[in-house]
């Protein structure tokens, strides 16, 4: 029979390769020396245990859980010996908070007291603020973002940075091996986002000659929009195959968007270079 995982069994990041690995080879070598524990049906902990013992062709040994908090079990059983960093505890923390929420306190029907976050902050020896950026990258980063967080791979405090970003940007980020250079990368790609949030047409670029309100305008958004091709390292030589290589073309919204400005982008390209200044004074 296939067993399902509770979710606060799933609160808790899988094991690397490597170790599950090494688990499995000790199982076929000495067998399962620690119970799974059942609760509600589903495995509350021992979920790679349970996987070890199948793919070692070994009958799993069960027991119910019979404790009064199953939050609390989950943390002493997992957490210290697993050796996890502040930033894993901390995405444990935010998962196990979501778990709570709509819980209802204790009652004859829900016996277990839900926790909330600052319980979990003090179980876990993770701050409020710390849970808090865990709980914005769950939200709001990439699957592969938080991937290397639960991994011990990046820190809580770098990926919630990253997770400001869209998800598409957030996935070309994550392929900066270098820290440094990854960090740079973020701070440029947030400026651009938070310019792109307060931008406002420019008008230090007007000239001594009156120009139509409206190319005043027209001039100083298209000024901004080539700025923010130049802070994200794009020249017009490398604009046209950045673009290809690096748009989600399945993102219908964009792809509508995209077509709406297609039209003007081929007017532009259409554009005479401008007279010399002799003959714009005739």
């Amino acid at each position: 029979m296939s067993l399902s995982f509770h979710p606060l069994c799933l609160s808790l990041p899988d094991m690397t390769p490597d170790a599950f690995k090494a688990l499995v080879d000790d199982v076929r070598r000495n067998g399962q020396l620690r119970d799974i524990v059942l609760y509600e049906g589903m495995i509350l902990d021992g979920r790679h245990r349970y996987r070890a013992c199948l793919d070692s062709g070994i009958d799993p040994r069960m027991v119910e859980f019979s404790g009064n908090d199953p939050v609390a079990f989950v943390i002493s059983e997992n957490v210290a010996r697993r050796h996890l960093s502040e930033s894993q505890r901390a995405m444990v923390a935010a998962q196990l908070a979501v778990w709570g929420k709509g819980k209802p306190r204790k009652s004859e029907n829900f016996p277990i007291n839900a926790p909330k976050q600052p319980q979990v902050a003090e179980m876990l020896s993770v701050s409020d603020r710390t849970i808090r950026k865990a709980s914005e990258v769950r939200k709001h980063g990439a699957a592969q973002l938080v991937a290397r967080v639960e991994a011990g791979e990046m820190t809580v405090s770098e990926a919630a940075k990253i997770a400001q970003l869209g998800k598409q940007s957030q996935e070309r980020i994550l392929g900066i091996e270098d820290r440094q250079e990854r960090k740079k990368e973020v701070a440029k790609a947030l400026s651009i986002s938070q310019g792109r949030k307060n931008s406002g047409p420019r008008t230090d670029f007007i000239e001594s000659v009156e120009q139509a309100p409206w190319l005043v305008t027209f001039m100083a958004r298209l000024e901004g929009l080539i700025q923010c091709a130049t802070n994200a390292g794009i020249d017009p030589a490398s604009l046209r195959d950045r673009l290809v290589n690096e748009t989600n073309w399945n993102d219908s919204r964009f792809a509508e968007r995209y077509g709406r400005a297609m039209p003007w982008l081929e007017a532009i390209g259409r554009l005479p270079k401008a007279p010399d200044r002799a003959r714009r004074t005739v």
